[in-house]
């Protein structure tokens, strides 16, 4: 009742509007200079109100913005234009000029007839007669000759202006027909409008034929191929009188479209546009399925031709096409690390700007980006001059999550296992890439050992070096616990670099070499063993214990005596001390002691048995 019609499906390709909405979101509106609610002003002036309306959640009215365009017709028409929309077909031409025999002169265009006058218009319709052999290629139609108000209910808008006449359908209508080869596909609609006017029957040639045929990828290329020439559109000889080509929204110039990489080719009598994927004048988007990483690239091409044939004196035809092409974009993991600079550098992407990282998950802690900056784990966006980016991740090899990993001889693995988790806008969808790198530094510190010699046995030096965690120690081929340490009556000092172990004279372990007036040889073997390398890093300590007085029975079965003699008196010189039996005498003296060698049951020794 107001006058105002939704701008949608059938109605808006019968008249003459193409409404779509990229994947970012964004409104392109179209209308037909003689679309149905426009005011046309002798077809030189046309104007159109437009109500953009943005609706609530729950389908209330939210606001309206109101627009009014306003045109007028740069260049004057051609006899007969075609325009091919992405939804809709349309063929506007010249009304005949009618000669009046009776008066002997040439009347001007016909005026546009009223509504019931329209109601008598016929239009002929040629299609594909299906009682033909299915081989004969369609090479025969037949007529039907409908009424312009049955027309309209198979979804055809004819209609006439002060100066033309204007059929127009959507693809896929009632009485339109396809021809089709291995390269493109065409979509025709062959009609004739039969009208009186006066004494003089006229017929007006309204046919339309659009190529339906979509863009594709072909290797790095978006590959739109038409025919040069719609054989239901013309009748040879034909002069091509002109060609151009506009990417987004703009005619583009051969040195533009040089710069930008386009190419435009007759190949075989088809035109082959070819635009790379991701240059100027087109839209790029990412997207997910199934856990892959693409991006989709949208360009809105115009391609406009016009030729002159033995049928019209021109003809002009657009084609709109919104090319639309997916592209697998595998997401590339550099690791940048370098071993001396003790961190990891990994570098995720490259991406489109409607990527972003939200969050990452390293050995299986989940970080906002906030809380890895303050766990040290520092995130960083890297721009590049193509408009995408990437993101740079640093974890130094000491952090508490960074996996190590002892390989022997002083190598040492450093492993990180991170999960990027990405957010992509618009459309609010999470999806994840899973990273996991390794780097070998040789920066171990092995763990070694010293010793000394005490009063009372032989002190050990353990440095920890950097992997003391995963050592074992071993004294004498007896390894080192808490029941050893007891039983040995070993001392234990701890410092933030090393151990000191005191192992006492006659603990386990020690190995006895010898006595002399010297004092007692002793020798203790101390080992660091890798347990899961099998590496081992041993020291052999010995010393030379001072004593005054021993007795001692060696695994030989032979026995030792120091005897000291300082304290005897009178005094005794030690070289003529002998044992019970006197003839054993000293192996060896100085000027207080005598030491004695002998089997265990000689010198008057006596063996008890228990």
């Amino acid at each position: 009742e107001s006058g105002v019609r939704l701008v949608d499906g059938q109605w808006a390709a019968e008249c003459g509007y193409t409404l779509q909405l990229d994947s970012w979101g964004d409104l392109t509106l179209r209308a037909s200079y003689l679309a149905c609610a426009v005011d046309n002003n002798g077809d030189s002036e046309f104007r159109l109100m437009l109500w953009f309306v943005n609706e609530g959640a729950n389908g209330e009215e939210f606001s309206h913005h109101p627009l009014l365009l306003s045109c007028s017709l740069e260049e004057s028409w051609r006899p007969r234009e075609i325009v091919c929309e992405n939804n809709y077909m349309e063929v506007s031409v010249e009304k005949p000029v009618v000669p009046d025999d009776h008066h002997r002169r040439t009347e001007g265009i016909t005026p546009a007839p009223g509504e019931n006058m329209l109601r008598e218009w016929r239009v002929l319709f040629r299609v594909p007669d299906l009682q033909q052999l299915p081989d004969s290629g369609w090479t025969s139609l037949k007529e039907e000759i409908i009424p312009v108000n049955l027309v309209h209910l198979l979804g055809y808008s004819i209609n006439t202006t002060a100066s033309r006449i204007v059929l127009r359908c959507a693809y896929g209508s009632r009485l339109a027909y396809t021809l089709q080869d291995s390269v493109v596909t065409v979509e025709v609609v062959s009609a004739t409008i039969i009208y009186r006017h006066r004494w003089t029957l006229l017929r007006v040639d309204a046919s339309v034929a659009c190529s339906t045929t979509q863009g594709s990828l072909d290797a790095a290329d978006v590959l739109w191929t038409l025919p040069w020439l719609l054989p239901p559109l013309v009748v040879p000889p034909v002069i091509q009188k002109g060609l151009k080509v506009a990417v987004g929204g703009r005619y583009i110039t051969q040195c533009v479209g040089q710069h930008r990489g386009y190419r435009i080719r007759d190949i075989s009598g088809t035109i082959e546009i070819r635009i790379p994927f991701a240059a100027e004048g087109g839209r790029l988007k990412s997207g997910v399925s199934a856990g892959v990483y693409f991006q989709l690239y949208e360009v809105d091409v115009v391609l406009l031709r016009e030729w002159e044939d033995s049928a019209w004196k021109q003809t002009q035809q657009r084609t709109f096409r919104t090319l639309r092409v997916l592209q697998n974009s595998p997401i590339t993991i550099s690791n940048h690390t370098v071993p001396s600079g003790g961190e990891f550098l990994v570098s995720v992407g490259k991406f489109l700007s409607d990527v972003v990282l939200v969050n990452v998950t390293v050995a299986g802690h989940g970080l906002s980006l906030e809380e890895a900056e303050q766990k040290a784990v520092r995130i960083s966006q890297v721009p590049f001059p193509n408009s995408t980016h990437s993101y740079l991740l640093q974890v130094p090899f000491t952090h508490p999550l960074v996996t190590q990993q002892y390989l022997g001889k002083g190598v040492r693995s450093y492993s990180l296992s991170v999960l990027f988790t990405f957010l992509l806008s618009p459309d609010g969808e999470i999806f994840h890439i899973p990273a996991e790198v390794h780097s070998s530094v040789q920066d171990v510190v092995v763990p070694w050992l010293e010793g000394d010699c005490t009063k009372h046995g032989v002190r050990i030096l353990m440095h920890y070096g950097n992997l003391q965690a995963e050592w074992s120690v071993y004294v004498g081929g007896l390894r080192l616990d808490w029941q050893l340490i007891q039983d040995g009556q070993y001392v234990l000092d701890t410092t933030e670099e090393l151990i000191t172990i005191e192992i006492p004279l006659y603990a386990p372990g020690m190995d006895y070499r010898g006595l002399d007036l010297l004092g007692l040889a002793v020798s203790v073997w101390v080992s660091f063993v890798h347990m899961e390398m099998l590496e081992e890093y041993t020291h052999l300590q010995e010393c030379v214990v001072p004593v005054k007085e021993l007795l001692v029975c060696l695994p030989d079965g032979q026995m030792v005596v120091l005897l000291d003699m300082s304290s005897v008196f009178p005094p005794v010189d030690p070289k003529h001390a002998t044992l019970l039996d006197p003839s054993c005498s000293p192996v060896d003296t100085d000027r207080s002691r005598a030491l004695f060698r002998f089997a265990a049951e000689s010198c008057g020794s006596m063996i008890t048995v228990r």
